[in-house]
């Protein structure tokens, strides 16, 4: 009974392994239709025979192989004596046959696998092996099995097992050779074994049988499979033949396409290196080809100049006659500028109203003399339709080697030259000086500096009082800033424009408003007198400085007759009517406004009419030119004012000899340093307690520590 359950148990793995091979063959399917299809796209014309013949010799090596192992493991690997003749003879012959199918299996793949051939010859080949081979192995357990021992016996049916259902798999691509190897396989020595008078044997024959019958059903099922696979590869033969067909046409017109995008492209990036209006190189082209002009003067060791152009008073063309006119000056300018330029990789349109030429083969002289000729050609008048309009130009120039060896350093100091001209007067030609690139750096500096400053409290306030020439008391007290860089002062006049141009001046002019407004509530004076606080004319443009004035008197509690805005006549420069506008507005809150530095650039008799303002301060230039002209600007000014309703202030008072002949010629109020420095707000007291005593002494006020020589 041991015997029965252990060839018992050796079936049962053998049927477990077949059904993991049917399991297999079901979960390949897509493996089988990838192969199917592969087949089809060598051999478009070939038939369902030969497709099933492919199957059959495609998986055949294997199994040829499986049977050389079980034939030299039954024959060879147990020590029984008996029948050993016939086991041998029997090997040999099976050796031969599997041999020969092995040969048959190779030149299948190595000559018919990849062509178009005919099928009927090789699968009769294939046929005849494989039925050869099933009927070596039933002759064999048909002889052996009267004879052998249980362990033996137990072996070789695990093998007719295995291989029986290995076929179900390996022959599917033929339905009558796949049931007739399980039958010729395991039938004979099943029916010997149900025959037998040994009832142990009796019920294995029987499993035999059933097992069998399960083979030839599953063998049914993979070759049904297998050969609806087939047909439907073959049904889709034409599809995928038209398919191609129309693969082919795409394809031929993709490549049309792509010929005319190419072609498309290169006209595109023709284009894209030419500004579309002066048909000049645009900066992209311009870049590249001035990399290559460098290049060039190092290899001949020449000097280059690049001239930056920047056109004056284009803005007013466009704004005054609108942007088509100005087009057409941009074009003139530009056929104007292509006749100093050696060619056209030398010029450039580098944006809006801005151009770049470069000259080889010169000096700094020399390309001062060629920028001023540019400027004379550019400012001749343009006539544009029945207009004739003029322009000008500032340019600035930097020198290869000499200034930098990159194309990008030498425009960006050409540009700084040009600005630097700009400064000093426009129309003209400056030649970059390493003392730009200093203040440039110094420019940056203050400017990086200054985004940290109201983070790090560098700045502080300082006061600086105005008499009254007629009562000699304190009128008010200007608030001036002053900030403390790592252990320095840096001077307002330098770093206030710095603020303006980069947008500082916005929060630190909030700043000073509002700590200028909280600190005076207890200071030493009485109401009687006020505070002067200079704000910046993008201060007063700003469409929320209104809100923010309130915001702080509302905050500080300060009321707002005690408070005066200072603002220099550089408000006229601008558009003066949204300026005067905001002015009005403020003025209706109560706050007082000053004009600073009158007298020394914009201002005129008209604006001033429109202003309105409460006081106007005479710049100190004048106050120090009294006896060389400037006593008629001062009494001009006086006239003008008195006139308006406006209270005079006169700045930079440094003797007693000014004070009083400014008080002689009627001047409201006096600031500067005779009458004191500017100081801190604790330093206010003191010095009011020895004003109080010298003016009652009728002496000099007495000084006071403070930042003379800086009054700003």
């Amino acid at each position: 009974m041991p015997e029965l359950l252990f060839i018992l148990s050796k079936i049962s793995y053998a049927y477990s392994q077949f059904s993991s091979a049917e399991i297999r063959l079901t979960n390949t399917n897509s493996l089988y239709k990838g192969m199917f299809y592969s087949l089809k796209i060598m051999a478009p014309n070939s038939t369902r025979q030969r497709d099933s013949v492919n199957v059959l010799y495609d998986d055949s090596v294997g199994a040829i192989l499986l049977n050389i192992f079980c034939v030299t493991a039954v024959v060879f690997g147990f020590n029984a004596e008996t029948q050993l003749p016939f086991k041998y003879a029997w090997a040999g012959i099976f050796y031969v046959l599997l041999g020969a199918r092995l040969i048959d299996t190779f030149y299948w793949h190595s000559k018919l696998k990849s062509i178009l051939y005919a099928p009927a010859w090789p699968k009769l080949r294939f046929v005849f092996g494989a039925v050869a081979a099933a009927a070596m192995w039933s002759v064999y357990s048909v002889v052996v099995y009267p004879n052998i021992e249980l362990l033996e016996l137990a072996i070789l049916l695990v093998v007719l097992a295995g291989l029986s259902g290995g076929a179900a798999t390996v022959f599917s691509g033929s339905k009558k050779l796949s049931i007739f190897y399980s039958v010729i396989l395991l039938t004979p020595v099943s029916i010997m074994m149900t025959l037998s008078v040994e009832p142990s044997q009796n019920v294995i024959g029987v499993l035999g049988i059933f097992f069998t019958i399960l083979l030839v059903l599953a063998s049914i099922r993979a070759a049904n499979f297998t050969t609806s696979s087939i047909e439907l590869i073959n049904r889709n033969e034409l599809l995928v033949e038209e398919m191609a067909k129309k693969n082919d046409e795409i394809s031929n017109i993709n490549h049309l396409l792509e010929e005319k995008v190419e072609s498309r492209t290169q006209e595109i990036l023709s284009l894209s290196n030419v500004d579309p209006l002066t048909s000049l190189f645009n900066r992209k082209a311009f870049s590249k080809n001035l990399g290559e002009i460098l290049n060039n003067c190092k290899v001949e060791e020449l000097n280059l100049a690049l001239l930056f152009i920047d056109l004056e008073g284009f803005k007013s063309v466009n704004d005054t006659q609108g942007h088509s006119t100005g087009d057409k000056v941009l074009v003139a300018v530009a056929q104007r500028l292509m006749l100093f330029a050696k060619g056209p990789q030398h010029i450039c349109r580098w944006g809006g109203d801005e151009f770049i030429i470069v000259v080889e083969d010169v000096n700094a002289n020399e390309a001062i003399d060629f920028g001023r000729d540019i400027i004379k050609s550019v400012s001749q008048l343009i006539h544009v339709d029945l207009s004739r309009i003029s322009v000008g130009a500032t340019i600035g120039v930097s020198m290869f080697p000499e200034h930098g060896k990159e194309e990008a350093e030498l425009i960006s100091l050409a540009d700084t030259a040009m600005y630097k001209q700009k400064d000093a007067a426009t129309s003209d030609v400056c030649v970059f000086s390493h003392e730009m690139l200093e203040e440039q750096v110094r420019e940056r500096f203050i400017r990086d500096a200054l985004a940290r400053a109201l983070y790090n409290n560098e700045f502080h306030l300082v006061y600086q009082p105005v008499i009254n020439n007629e009562t000699n008391e304190v009128s008010f007290c200007e608030v001036l800033l002053r900030w403390n860089l790592n252990g320095q002062l840096v001077s307002p006049q330098e770093f206030i424009p710095i603020a303006e141009q980069y947008g500082f001046i916005h929060d630190i002019g909030e700043w000073v408003l509002m700590t200028s407004c909280s600190e005076v509530k207890n200071w030493i004076f009485d109401d009687s007198v006020d505070i002067s606080v200079n704000v910046s004319v993008a201060q007063i443009m700003r469409t929320d400085f209104l809100g923010i004035a309130q915001n702080v008197l509302a905050a500080s509690g300060l009321p707002s007759k005690k408070l005066h805005l200072e603002i220099t006549e550089s408000i006229f420069a601008g558009d003066t009517d949204t300026m005067l506008a905001n002015i009005k507005a403020i003025q209706k809150l109560g706050i007082k406004v000053s004009v600073d530095d009158f007298g020394t650039g914009f201002s005129s008799l008209c604006q001033l009419q429109k202003l309105s303002a409460d006081i106007v301060k005479i710049d100190q230039s004048f106050i120090a030119s009294m006896h060389d002209g400037g006593q008629a600007i001062i009494q001009a000014t006086q006239f003008m004012a008195g006139k308006f309703g406006y209270s005079v202030v006169a700045e930079g008072v440094e003797t007693k000899e000014q004070a009083d002949e400014l008080s002689n010629l009627g001047i409201t109020c006096s600031q500067g340093y005779y009458f004191s420095q500017p100081m801190i707000i604790n330093d206010l007291p003191v010095w009011y307690e020895k004003f109080k005593q010298n003016k009652e002494n009728a002496s000099n006020p007495a000084e006071l520590p403070g930042n003379k020589n800086d009054d700003g």
